[in-house]
């Protein structure tokens, strides 16, 4: 694959910072919530947190 440079290195770079800020922010809310730690399942503010990450990795990958 050829090296990405320019407009398209810095959407890419833009876009996987996006993957990075979700996945931190779903990854900090399991570690602070209860619900989430004790039943290993997720509350409804990590489903959102975790579809956010999701969709940040499925734009990186489009």
């Amino acid at each position: 694959m050829a090296e990405r440079t320019g407009p398209v290195r810095a959407q890419h770079r833009a876009g996987e910072a996006a993957v990075q800020v979700a996945y931190s922010a779903f990854i900090r809310h399991t570690q602070v919530c209860a619900p989430c730690r004790k039943t290993g399942a997720d509350c409804a503010d990590a489903v959102t947190l975790r579809q956010a990450w999701r969709d940040a990795k499925s734009e990186v990958a489009a």
